[in-house]
């Protein structure tokens, strides 16, 4: 029944909202199905009338997707600001497994944001993909003053609820990173 809403939303270009069961928690999050396979897919979101970046959700968190009178409307809004031209994708991004989704995005060049939402894991990583290996992926984390860490962040897929990618937070953010300056030993 999900797929086949997934799909539903996927071809007619629908707006949805998205209650994802993260750990013991709840999320929400709402925009256009714009890709996917059996395992993922490919949100184009929108929050306020403004879309804003990408997310890749594993199929099997997602709880219940959403689409009523007021989703129908919110739709119909976008359709009237003549947003709805403004749905998809520039680039490819393969929804095949992390390992291809990571080095789709990586080929781009954009950094991304890795999620771990479960209140267990609670992390939030940000930067360059480093590497994508088959069980895992390694971003250069950057921290709210722009530093890049020195060693890269890794992170189990198995972890992983949510990444985002080409979002306004990221794309300026990025342009604005710091490496730390070596420490020097005294003589």
């Amino acid at each position: 029944m999900l797929h086949k809403k997934i799909k539903s939303h996927y071809e007619n270009k629908t707006y949805c909202k998205i209650t994802r069961s993260v750990g013991k928690v709840d999320l929400l999050i709402h925009g256009y199905i714009i890709g996917y396979s059996d395992d993922f897919i490919l949100l184009h979101e929108n929050d306020d009338f403004v879309f804003n970046g990408y997310s890749v959700l594993p199929i099997d968190q997602i709880k219940k997707i959403r689409f009523n009178n007021y989703d129908k409307y919110f739709h119909q809004i976008i359709t009237w600001e003549g947003l709805i031209d403004k749905i998809g994708i520039n680039y490819a991004v393969d929804l095949t497994n992390w390992t291809s989704v990571f080095n789709s995005i990586k080929a781009q060049k954009l950094n991304v944001i890795v999620e771990c939402e479960d209140p267990y894991f609670d992390s939030f990583t940000i930067g360059p993909i480093i590497k994508a290996s088959t069980k895992r992926i390694s971003i250069q984390n950057f921290d709210p003053s722009g530093y890049l860490d020195e060693k890269p962040t890794k992170i189990l897929f198995e972890n992983i609820s949510r990444v985002c990618f080409d979002d306004n937070y990221a794309n300026v953010f990025s342009k604005y990173l710091r490496h730390r300056k070596a420490k020097t030993k005294a003589k």
